[in-house]
């Protein structure tokens, strides 16, 4: 089986997508499977361990590199061609692609369901998980079952050994403070981290985008420090992640790893840990679905929760 995956963007997204992909590899493992990856983004599919070729999509670089990657898709042949994105731009190029069966999103925007057969769910009003929007895809696969509890991998994912030895003697509370929306940053993280630090058996580890925002001086602070490709590794070594709704969080969960996850405006119901019912994650929201009104004694009260639990 020959599978293409259009999946560009977003980080959170395309984890989301490495997930249902997963599920083709684990009941057809001679599958080869390629994928249309956003640039600066590559990192995470090279690494996952599903991927054969992957093909940069270096989106605001105009119409004739639009074209040039249109032209190296078209030299090889698919028996599935998978639009995950459902945009114009990517449904263009599943409709140039050579495809048996060319497949996208039933909810797909910007006319994007007029370029291929639409699979799963129209409405977009719906509150049902991203992943969960994707499954109906693997059923078009012969794929009748998805396995839930199936991780994520990432088995070329490793970290260097300086800070490998950096990790190593202390329990490990991983914080990603940032996110790429100002309304969804809890702003308290470093007083977290200062709660944290007293206890002399954590180490408080802070990683995600280089910020200005906030001093973790009492941590170690790897913000703009771990390339993608080395952040899965790093969250292989947490004890606990702690992390806004962010790309890192959906990592986490797709590697089943031990989470606290802080949510204001956004739906965990459709972005939160996958799946919901899982005994890995928690999921603080703010009922006003502000995120500052969520207090940071609950927090603390949560993750020492969960950290006591790691420890048993």
């Amino acid at each position: 089986m020959r599978v293409l995956i259009l999946k560009p963007s977003s980080l959170g997204d395309v984890v989301h997508g490495l997930r249902v992909v997963s599920q083709v590899k684990f009941q057809h493992p001679d599958a080869t499977i390629d994928w249309v990856i956003k640039k600066q983004l590559q990192g995470i599919v090279e690494v996952s361990g599903l991927v054969g070729n992957f093909y940069l999509f270096e989106r605001g670089e105009g119409l004739w590199n639009y074209l040039r990657l249109a032209s190296h898709l078209r030299k090889k042949s698919y028996d599935y061609v998978l639009d995950l994105q459902g945009l114009l731009r990517s449904a263009c190029l599943t409709k140039l692609t050579k495809g048996d069966k060319k497949l996208g999103r039933a909810d797909g925007r910007e006319f994007s369901t007029l370029f291929y057969d639409s699979i799963g769910e129209r409405d977009r009003s719906i509150r049902i998980h991203a992943i969960d929007r994707m499954l109906p895809f693997l059923t078009s696969l012969g794929i009748s079952e998805f396995d839930e509890s199936l991780p994520l991998q990432f088995s070329g994912s490793s970290l260097n050994g300086k800070l490998k030895k950096l990790l190593l003697g202390k329990k490990n509370v991983l914080l990603f403070p940032e996110s790429r929306r100002k309304e969804k940053v809890w702003p308290f993280f470093q007083d977290l981290a200062v709660m944290l630090s007293s206890d002399s058996k954590l180490r408080v580890v802070v990683a995600g985008e280089e910020s200005r925002r906030n001093d973790f001086s009492e941590c170690l602070d790897l913000r703009g420090k771990v390339p993608l490709n080395e952040l899965p590794a790093l969250i292989g070594h947490a004890d606990l992640v702690v992390s806004n709704d962010s790309a890192p969080l959906h990592v986490a969960s797709a590697m089943g790893r031990p989470s606290v996850s802080l949510f204001g405006p956004t739906d965990p119901v459709r972005y939160g840990p996958y799946p919901a019912d899982s005994d890995d994650s928690v999921v603080l929201r703010a009922p006003s679905s502000k995120i500052e009104d969520l207090k940071i004694n609950t927090v603390y009260r949560v993750v020492a929760e969960k950290l006591g639990q790691a420890n048993a």
